[in-house]
């Protein structure tokens, strides 16, 4: 194999040593692409305006609710108290109408075959069960007898009809008047109105009455009896009668 032997300038000559990662590093790097331009998102509120109409008005039933509420436990409260109060009132009532000579007004009412609640309902309206009352015009005793009508009854009871002070008696003023009340009742046929008119009017301005006010000409309501004392009467020995038909017979 033949040798060629190098050129004179060439001799002693070394060839430099290539630094490849130098030369990479010299080389021009490719310009970098530009970082994305990232939009700032808009913050989204926590409630939106039609959840803020929402809760309004829910906001607006509940305080509407609320007051619903307290007004309706107002009036209950308000209605037990009225309750309460009109019981008491009714209670006090019952206890007004007492009861006195019972035994006198069964008897004496089963005898005439009247009803001992009327009987005792007459009482409490005359004389509030008061033997020795007197009114301004002069009735005297329980059932309120005048002397025209002590007159009449008296001798159907062997007592002398000038002895007007026997009707202080309580059994006299019963007996009496229970015959009196039986009177009246079998003339209006047990209308406890007509009888309560007639036993405090007479029968002969009840007989008028019946003629002009009347709707029927054989009964009267309340509100059809023409004299203001008699009507007020009426209505309070009705109202008696039924407490003491309720509570006592």
């Amino acid at each position: 194999m033949n040798t060629f032997p190098p050129p004179p300038d060439m001799q002693g000559y070394q060839p430099p040593e290539r630094n490849r990662r130098a030369q990479r590093t010299q080389q021009p790097s490719a310009p970098a692409a530009p970082a994305p331009v990232r939009r700032k998102k808009k913050k989204r509120p926590l409630i939106t305006p039609w959840q803020w109409a929402v809760l309004g008005v829910l906001a607006l039933c509940l305080i509407i609710a609320v007051i619903s509420s307290v007004s309706a436990q107002n009036s209950l409260t308000a209605l037990r108290e009225e309750r309460a109060a009109s019981e008491k009132a009714w209670q006090q009532e019952i206890a007004r109408h007492k009861v006195l000579y019972e035994d006198e007004i069964r008897y004496y009412a089963a005898v005439n075959n009247i009803d001992p609640a009327f009987v005792a309902a007459v009482i409490k309206r005359e004389s509030d069960y008061d033997p020795y009352a007197v009114s301004n015009k002069g009735a005297r005793g329980l059932m309120q007898f005048m002397p025209d009508s002590f007159e009449w009854i008296a001798p159907k009871f062997g007592i002398a009809s000038t002895d007007f002070d026997a009707i202080y008696q309580p059994e006299n003023a019963i007996k009496m008047g229970c015959y009196l009340l039986k009177y009246i009742s079998d003339k209006y046929d047990g209308d406890p109105i007509l009888i309560a008119c007639a036993y405090h009017a007479g029968w002969g301005n009840v007989n008028s009455w019946l003629k002009k006010y009347s709707s029927n000409g054989k009964t009267l309501t309340i509100n059809e009896i023409p004299m203001d004392d008699t009507k007020y009467y009426a209505r309070k020995v009705l109202e008696a009668y039924a407490i003491y038909q309720q509570h006592h017979y």
